[in-house]
């Protein structure tokens, strides 16, 4: 299965980071994310059930589903079809509005087939917990992966639960992103999920933490 795209793509003096990714089963939706300065600026969701329900679905065909809505969206920046509109360009101060996700089970979160990922938002300036924020979570690369989205308390925590299929390999990612409200800050943290030394290969994960991109 595909694990997505990654591109900058500098337009004058800017630079969009473009992201594409199959969130896989049972939504069968390819989400591509344009950030500029931290934020995102457009999102496109395309579902692919159709490729599902054709017979003989390929990792070719469903690769190149994700690849061609990927470049669709780089040539948009490219053209100018998607840019930034003037009175969204922050400023110097900008900074101020970034936010952290932290998972704060890291070492408890998966049992009995089943993630809890207890998640806190803050500021990075103060460390204000973030009221409001959404949360979302989802596994790479994973047919029966779950993509969840839970929205912070007062207290800037919250809870998402969903299932971990047995079809979840060594190397699928846990993705956590966090996004601010109206500020559209986000923040975004990734874990690589490697099998445990003496358990069994269908049951836990441990999480190797990614650098934040």
């Amino acid at each position: 299965m595909s694990l997505g795209f990654n591109s900058d793509v500098p337009v004058g003096d800017d630079v969009f980071h473009v992201q594409t990714e199959n969130y896989g089963g049972p939504q069968y939706t390819i989400v591509t994310l344009v950030y500029h300065r931290g934020r995102i600026l457009h999102r496109r969701n395309s579902n692919y059930s159709d490729l599902i329900a054709a017979a003989g679905l390929s990792e070719e065909s469903l690769n190149s589903r994700v690849e061609d809505q990927h470049r669709s969206v780089v040539e948009e920046i490219r053209r100018g079809a998607i840019s930034v509109p003037s009175e969204s360009v922050p400023s110097n101060n900008s900074g101020s509005q970034g936010i952290q996700v932290r998972l704060r089970n890291a070492g408890s979160w998966f049992s009995a087939g089943q993630a809890s990922l207890d998640l806190e938002v803050i500021q990075r300036k103060g460390s204000t917990p973030v009221k409001g924020a959404t949360v979302e979570a989802f596994l790479t690369g994973s047919r029966g992966g779950a993509h969840c989205e839970a929205e912070t308390g007062i207290d800037g925590l919250a809870r998402i639960q969903f299932a971990v299929p047995n079809a979840a390999a060594n190397g699928t990612e846990l993705v956590i992103r966090a996004r601010a409200g109206e500020s559209q800050a986000t923040d975004e943290i990734r874990f690589v999920l490697r099998p445990r030394q003496s358990g069994s290969t269908k049951t836990p994960k441990n999480l190797a933490k990614q650098e934040r991109e």
